[in-house]
């Protein structure tokens, strides 16, 4: 049972991946157009998947067998989710 909650939860983890990456590009389309508003938007909807994306990644490394069970690319996507500056900026405004 637990393989296969991992694997809906690695499931999850990439939808909300895939959303964090259509958000991020609505927001610098919305930014490029000059669009602040809806630029500030996918930027909050940016964050929320970043946070729901730690939720699962914490879930899957407190599971109970391999540690390794996360991709190769956990390192980098928590240093992404701790330093990333989705807002609008005040130059850009």
């Amino acid at each position: 049972m637990a393989i296969h909650t991992l694997s809906h939860l690695q499931e999850a983890m990439h939808q909300k991946e895939q959303a964090l990456i259509q958000y991020v590009r609505y927001m610098r389309e919305s930014q490029d157009s000059g669009n602040e508003q809806m630029a500030a938007l996918f930027a909050d909807l940016a964050k929320a998947e970043e946070k729901h994306i730690a939720v699962i990644r914490d879930q899957v490394a407190n599971m109970p067998g391999d540690r390794n069970m996360l991709d190769k690319y956990q390192d980098v996507n928590q240093y992404n989710s701790q330093h990333a500056t989705y807002g609008v900026t005040e130059s850009q405004m």
